[in-house]
C-alpha cells in the first residue's frame, strides 16, 4: 500500500514538472502530452488502449461542433449490432463529418450510402429561369443542390439570343427531377457523401428523355465542348472533396469523347458506374437542352457498396 501511495506521488510529481501525463510510466516521451505504457507496474501484466465505444444512434447524440473545428479529431469506435458497423471513426472538424479510419466489415451487403429518388419532396420543388425557387427548395433540400438558370442575350456572341424565362426550369415533377429548355449547361450536384471504409463504390441513377432533342458537330461558335446548342448529359464525380471531377464518357455507346449521354436516348438509361474508392464521393449531373420542348428525365439516383 505504501509502494503504491509512494508511486502516485512521484508520478504526478513528475507528470507536472514535464506538463505531461504518463500512465504505468514515471519515463514520459517528450514528444508525447499523454503516455501509456502497455506493461502495469509493478505487475508483468500488459494492457492496451480502449477508446470510447458507442453505437450509431449514440455517436449522432456526440455534440460535436458544426461552426468551428474545436472538435477535429475527436475519436470513437462505433461498434452497432442493428447495421454491423465497427469502425474507429475521427471527427473531421473542417467539413463537419466522421472520418472512417479503420473498419472491421469485411462485406459490405451493398449497404445504400446514399439515395434520392425525389419522391419526399412538394410537386414543382426546384428552379425556373427566373432564378426563383420553388416547393422544398433550397431550404428543405440537403441532398443535392441546382445551379441558377443565367439569362443569355443578344449580346452574347456564341450563344443564340434567347432570353431565359419562368418557363425554363429544372424542377421535382411527379417525383422525377425534370430539366426543360436550360439554355446553357445546367448542374445539379449532390451533397458530400461519406465513402469511408469501402471499397468498389457503385452509383446508378435512371435517364430518359423526351421532344426534339439534338446533338450536332460541327459549330464553329464553342459554348461548351465544342457544342453550343447540341443537347447531352454529362455525368461526374469527385472523390476529393470536389476538387476534381472525373467524366464517365460515352456511356454504353451513347455518347461520346466529350459527354456520357447524347440525343436520341431510347427509353430509360439505367446508368451504372462502379470500381470508385475514397473517403468522400459527390456526383454532379451536367447537362443542356435548347427547346421548349425539349426535357430529360433524372431519376433513382442511389450509391451502394459492391
Amino acid at each position: 500500500m505504501k509502494a503504491n501511495f509512494l508511486y502516485i506521488i512521484v508520478f504526478f510529481f513528475i507528470s507536472e514538472i514535464n506538463a505531461q501525463v504518463g500512465i504505468n510510466t514515471i519515463n514520459t516521451n517528450s514528444a508525447a502530452v499523454l503516455h501509456l505504457d502497455a506493461q502495469k507496474i509493478p505487475y508483468n501484466v500488459f494492457g492496451g488502449f480502449l477508446m470510447p465505444i458507442v453505437t450509431e444512434a449514440q455517436q449522432a447524440l456526440i455534440p460535436v461542433s458544426t461552426s468551428d473545428n474545436r472538435d477535429d479529431g475527436l475519436m470513437v469506435f462505433v461498434s452497432d449490432p442493428v447495421t454491423g458497423k465497427r469502425c474507429w471513426e475521427v471527427y473531421d472538424g473542417i467539413l463537419y463529418v466522421w472520418r472512417s479510419i479503420n473498419c472491421n466489415n469485411n462485406t459490405c451487403n451493398s449497404d445504400i450510402l446514399f439515395e434520392e429518388d425525389f419522391n419526399s419532396y412538394v410537386e414543382n420543388t426546384g428552379v425556373t429561369g427566373l432564378s426563383s425557387v420553388n416547393g422544398n427548395y433550397p431550404g428543405g433540400v440537403t441532398k443535392w443542390s441546382l445551379t441558377s438558370f443565367t439569362a443569355f442575350g443578344d449580346n452574347t456572341p456564341s450563344l443564340p439570343g434567347t432570353l431565359i424565362d419562368a418557363n425554363d426550369f429544372a424542377k421535382v415533377i411527379s417525383g422525377v427531377m425534370t430539366f426543360r429548355d436550360t439554355n446553357g449547361t445546367f448542374l445539379l450536384e449532390t451533397q458530400l457523401i461519406d465513402i469511408s471504409g469501402y471499397t468498389d463504390i457503385n452509383i446508378s441513377m435512371d435517364f430518359s428523355e423526351s421532344g426534339s432533342l439534338e446533338y450536332i458537330d460541327d459549330h464553329t461558335n464553342d459554348y461548351e465542348c465544342g457544342e453550343s446548342e447540341s443537347d447531352y448529359i454529362d455525368i461526374e464525380y469527385s472523390t476529393d472533396n470536389g476538387v476534381n471531377f472525373t467524366e464517365v464518357p460515352n456511356y454504353s455507346g451513347n455518347g461520346n469523347a466529350n459527354h456520357t449521354l447524347i440525343d436520341d436516348l431510347s427509353g430509360t438509361i439505367s446508368f451504372s458506374v462502379n470500381g470508385i474508392t475514397g473517403a468522400t464521393l459527390i456526383i454532379r449531373i451536367r447537362l443542356q437542352n435548347w427547346a421548349d420542348d425539349e426535357y430529360y428525365y433524372l431519376d433513382n439516383i442511389l450509391v451502394t457498396c459492391n
